[in-house]
């Protein structure tokens, strides 16, 4: 289970008292820096070279935000100064406007109905916006709690392909005559190989991979997120009284308590 932070980034104690922490303290300063330049809060994620803490190395636009909206940066009778007034007010005032126009609240909609599938049973209930956005954002948090359910369970069957199994008919051919070339064999041989290699197929595992990382490295969530939606669910069934996510994967999940 992932922990959080008891000293807020950019802080340490020592003597009982709250100090700057010298490089975390720089890097809260850099992300108001390059915010203020233009950057997004997913591009200075990704440049963020400071672990977050011993838990979380990597960084993710959440994280960002939240250093760019804490109050704390601009100093209090337990905090001291790490980022001016003025700049503190300009980056909340740009993040401010950011999410007025963001996103059109028409295609969140669109968007969150697209999800949903439902299955052969007529009778189940058909979710409101705000329904299917509390759902999406249960199984996100169930898996970020536990990413291995997104884990394929099951084997992978290898299917040759019709120019591998041409390939290894000549090979058989050429082993059973004695005068066949050995130079030759050796080379058929090697290309088969290379076509085994080619054509074996790993069930999305580059899919998976690139999820499971996601999952390991993202923070509970506490609103509606989007871009994470995308990046996790595939769409969600709906059947009656059952409920479960079809991942990016493929991977399907139950959701409990939907």
């Amino acid at each position: 289970m992932k922990c959080n932070r008891n000293i807020p980034f950019g802080y340490m104690m020592r003597g009982g008292k709250y100090i700057a922490e010298p490089a975390e303290s720089e890097a809260v300063r850099q992300i108001f820096e390059v915010y203020l330049n233009g950057m997004s809060l997913k591009s200075i994620a990704a440049e963020m070279t400071v672990p977050y803490n011993n838990d979380k190395v990597l960084w993710n636009k959440n994280m960002v935000s939240r250093i760019i909206e804490n109050k704390r940066y601009i100093g209090d009778d337990t905090y001291p100064q790490i980022v001016e007034q003025e700049i503190f007010d300009r980056a909340n005032t740009i993040k401010s406007e950011k999410g007025k126009t963001a996103l059109p609240v028409d295609n969140t909609t669109k968007y969150l109905r697209s999800l949903i599938k439902y299955g052969r049973n007529t009778e189940c209930k058909r979710l409101s916006v705000n329904d299917i956005k509390a759902l999406t954002m249960t199984t996100v948090n169930m898996l970020i709690a536990e990413p291995t359910l997104a884990a394929p369970t099951d084997s992978v069957e290898y299917k040759p392909t019709a120019q591998l199994t041409l390939a290894e008919e000549q090979i058989k051919e050429q082993m059973s005559d004695s005068a066949a070339d050995a130079d030759k064999l050796m080379a058929d041989i090697l290309r088969a190989a290379s076509i085994r290699y080619d054509s074996f197929t790993y069930d999305d595992r580059d899919k998976t991979d690139s999820l499971l990382d996601i999952l390991t490295h993202h923070e509970k969530i506490e609103e509606f997120d989007m871009e994470l939606t995308r990046l996790v669910i595939k769409y969600i069934v709906i059947d009656g009284g059952t409920v479960s996510a079809v991942l990016v994967n493929d991977k399907t999940i139950p959701i409990q308590g939907a």
